[in-house]
């Protein structure tokens, strides 16, 4: 089993989206340093796409879908997270969601 870039650290809290200039707001499911996934609201989002998430006021990210499973999308970050800002928002690590969600060894989910 392949190790993952970052750890991630589950959440179930809803954030602010922006995609080509419009805003929305979309479930964070879980957080890494690395990126993240979330649950919009409908499949209207692509894999490609650009996309900036206002995970709190002062903290802003830009990324792109790398992944999509119906209203899921795999998100990852243009430029990293530091760890400590990660860990500020006082996610737990729940390793039973990875159990569920096998990866390749570029992080990306292996889909059947």
């Amino acid at each position: 089993m392949e190790m993952r870039s970052y750890n991630r650290f589950s959440t179930d809290q809803e954030i602010e989206c922006a995609v080509d200039g419009k805003r929305g707001v979309v479930k964070l499911y879980n957080l890494s340093c690395g990126g993240c996934m979330i649950e919009t609201p409908d499949e209207a989002i692509d894999e490609g796409t650009q996309i900036r998430l206002r995970l709190q006021p002062k903290v802003i990210v830009n990324g792109r879908v790398v992944w999509r499973i119906e209203k899921n999308a795999g998100i990852k970050f243009e430029t990293p997270l530091h760890q400590t800002v990660v860990e500020q928002f006082g996610y737990v690590p729940n390793s039973e969601f990875d159990r569920d969600d096998p990866r390749d060894r570029f992080g990306l989910p292996l889909i059947g």
